[in-house]
């Protein structure tokens, strides 16, 4: 407590100010204490010199009055003496007359002398102390004796000595009574303000927790509630916008899109990874550098001063740069302080482009296949129609032509079918338990046939304990059935392929091995795609739709699975259809 400045403040002045009143008191209370004393001694001295006149009235001889002074001295506890008007002492308790001097012009003589009584208080050049003396005349005659009555100071200050100890005591414990209560004083005023001190010095350095004693009543009470509440709401508030500030970054980190927020300097407020990471820059040091420091797109930087200068969003398609595409949003915003700011929304549209440059080639490739027999049958029946129908031969052959086309285009619709309801899911799923030993074998018997006509040999290698896979079976033998097919298709004659099931670890594998011509490495990342052909010409000579691996990646998916090539140029390619077990 004493540490506290306040507290000294209001404790030292009150303490000091108690101890000067009571010395002052004490003081003016000695001497009060001495000047009633030395009345009352002054009174007991003319009491006592009138007595001693009165018994000493008819005593005339000097010995006689010198015994008598003598015993009534010893009885009284003072110094009595007898002088003359002309100042010789007659006689005296303590000291020999004849060898005194002249008293004429002692003062207590001089007063009694000219009026009858007299007092002083001076050494004695007799006994060489200081006494108090009271002198009279012995009776109202002027020529009378005088009587004088001294009293020693020294048992004045004894007696004295033990009034003024008393009254120090009093003194020393009213000083000890005053400082307690002034320590209680200001305790009691120091103790709320020290508090709020405190309160206040913890709320600077962040501790929100901290809180002031409720007091009973009066205005530090009041304070104490209102600065309590106020620390309530306080903490509240920065609870509330740490919640918000964390929510906004785990929304911010878990956006896909870029964010970045500046002010109106442009100087970046946040920025979350996903900005970082489109943009090309380290979002954990960019908070308070400038946006041009940072981002380096000079379409952004170039259509952030309009944004904040107008006030109006601005919205740039960005393009290609290192092989992607970007659609930016930038958005100026007002803060309720009055500060404005920009926000600059990124969002990574290079799947959005590469899907739209598929679904262009999509349509190109669908109206390309559909087109090749359409032109082919309209062309043969035009040739029937012109004539050729009444040539039995050429007839033949042209209908032959237009079945071929008509089956081409009723596999490509199919398919296309297919491929859409595995897409969309239109049809579903019928999930039961599926032997892929027995969809690998109809696949083999369905395409024997087709490997026959070209001299090739299929292996089928079935493992008898392969578990069963959850799935549509008819799917499973088509996506079996394609991978076969493209092996016989792109198999020279008298090649080899083998059909392969195998369990590894939680997965069962159908694998189709062939000895073809293989998949050169720049093919291999797009030979999943619709339409796609690695040898187009050759491929649609086979009746080929350029939908079958197409099919049998969507299966796959639709299944939990996956489908994987390894391949040689010129040594032969291995489909591996993974299906969960």
């Amino acid at each position: 407590m004493f540490t506290s400045p306040l507290f000294r403040r209001l404790f030292l002045p009150y303490f000091l100010v108690i101890c000067c009143c009571i010395a002052v008191v004490g003081l003016l209370g000695a001497q009060r204490l001495r000047a009633t004393y030395l009345l009352s001694v002054e009174q007991k001295l003319r009491d006592n010199s009138l007595l001693i006149s009165r018994l000493l009235q008819d005593t005339h001889q000097p010995w006689q009055l010198r015994a008598q002074i003598t015993e009534l001295g010893q009885t009284l506890g003072c110094r009595i003496t007898v002088i003359q008007t002309d100042g010789v002492v007659i006689a005296d308790n303590e000291a020999d007359p004849a060898h005194m001097e002249n008293h004429r012009l002692r003062p207590e003589i001089v007063s009694a002398i000219s009026t009858g009584e007299g007092i002083s208080v001076r050494k004695s050049d007799t006994v060489h102390e200081e006494l108090v003396y009271f002198a009279r005349r012995m009776n109202p005659d002027p020529t009378s004796p005088v009587l004088r009555l001294a009293v020693h100071i020294r048992e004045l200050d004894r007696q004295l000595a033990v009034l003024y100890r008393g009254l120090g005591i009093t003194a020393v414990l009213a000083i000890v009574a005053g400082g307690a209560i002034c320590f209680y004083i200001a305790r009691r005023q120091t103790m709320p303000l020290v508090e709020l001190t405190q309160f206040a010095d913890a709320l600077s350095r962040g501790n929100l927790s901290h809180r002031i004693t409720q007091r009973a009543a009066g205005e530090v009470a009041t304070l104490s509630v209102a600065l309590n509440s106020m620390a309530d709401s306080l903490a509240k508030l920065l609870s509330d916008s740490a919640t918000d500030r964390t929510r906004l970054r785990a929304v911010l980190s878990a956006m896909s899109e870029g964010v970045i927020a500046t002010d109106g300097q442009q100087r970046i407020l946040l920025a979350n990874s996903a900005a970082g990471r489109l943009l090309g820059f380290d979002a954990d040091h960019a908070i308070g550098r400038p946006l041009w420091e940072i981002v380096r797109t000079e379409q952004i930087l170039k259509a952030s001063d309009p944004a904040l200068r107008e006030n109006r969003a601005q919205r740039l398609k960005i393009g290609p740069i290192s092989g992607r595409f970007f659609e930016v949003v930038l958005s100026p915003f007002s803060a309720a302080d009055g500060q404005r700011g920009l926000v600059i929304a990124a969002h990574d549209t290079t799947e959005t482009v590469r899907y739209e440059e598929l679904r262009k080639e999509f349509v190109a490739n669908v109206s390309h296949e559909l087109r090749t027999p359409i032109t082919a049958i309209k062309g043969f029946a035009e040739t029937l129609r012109a004539g050729a129908m009444n040539n039995p031969e050429k007839a033949g052959q042209f209908l032959g032509t237009i079945e071929k086309h008509a089956d081409q285009l009723t596999n490509l619709v199919t398919d296309l079918l297919d491929l859409a309801s595995l897409e969309a899911q239109v049809e579903p799923f019928i999930h039961g338990p599926v032997d892929l030993d027995k969809a690998a074998r109809r696949a083999v018997e369905l395409l024997a046939p087709a490997a026959h006509r070209k001299a090739q040999t299929i292996d089928l290698q079935l493992d008898p304990n392969l578990p069963t896979v959850q799935g549509n079976a008819d799917y499973l033998e088509r996506a079996i059935a394609n991978l076969l097919d493209n092996a016989i298709k792109y198999t020279p004659e008298g090649g080899a392929i083998s059909v392969r099931t195998r369990l590894v670890a939680d997965s069962a594998i159908v694998e189709v091995t062939d000895n073809g011509i293989g998949i050169p490495a720049e093919d291999l990342p797009r030979i999943f795609e619709r339409f796609y052909r690695v040898d187009r010409s050759r491929s649609r000579a086979m009746g080929g739709t350029g939908l079958g691996l197409s099919i049998v990646k969507h299966v796959a998916q639709s299944h939990g699975g996956t489908v994987e090539v390894t391949t040689s140029v010129g040594k032969g390619s291995t489909f591996a259809l993974k299906l969960p077990v």
